[in-house]
């Protein structure tokens, strides 16, 4: 990996120079939605853009301070698990990536009962480098956009596999 990122702490969530948080529905219980939030990264075909040679290091059981890497299209980050509290908080920072994007990033999944299955609010808390900055308000709304996706996706898998579970 070519670009080591500042290992800042889960707090960095607060006190980021750029932060965003999304939040979206997803038709299922909290239990259920974290389950497939910290699942090995290779599973995560509801989410656009990640490929199946995402995934955890190491045997298991994975939790705080397991090392992950995702893979969306070329780049790839390797990332430490900062917060591991099923079904609340799911969280991790990345401590390298492909492409020169950030100084620190901090990611945090939030999950929270709703009527209907659950919310999630997705915090990216973000100290950018001048290739993130030079996209401007771009970046987040891609980013918003790509979450709202996979949570609707993510909506749709877990119905499905709750159906299979049923039948």
């Amino acid at each position: 990996m070519a670009h080591a990122l500042r290992k800042e702490p889960l707090s960095f969530v607060g006190t980021a120079p750029k932060r965003w948080t999304f939040e979206a529905p997803v038709a299922a219980p909290r239990e259920q939605v974290f389950a497939a939030i910290s699942a090995d990264p290779k599973t995560w075909t509801w989410f656009p853009g990640i490929s199946s040679g995402s995934r955890y290091h190491g045997d298991g059981p994975h939790g705080v301070g397991s090392i992950r890497e995702a893979r969306m299209g070329p780049a790839v980050y390797r990332e430490t698990i900062l917060a591991w509290d099923a079904p609340n908080v799911w969280a991790y920072r990345v401590d390298e990536m492909t492409v020169p994007l950030a100084n620190a990033l901090v990611e945090e999944w939030r999950i929270d009962p709703a009527p209907g299955g659950s919310v999630v609010r997705w915090t990216f808390a973000i100290d950018p480098r001048p290739l993130f900055i030079a996209s401007g308000p771009l970046a987040p709304r891609a980013m918003g956009r790509l979450f709202r996706s996979a949570m609707r996706n993510l909506s749709e898998t877990l119905a499905g596999s709750a159906s299979l579970e049923a039948g």
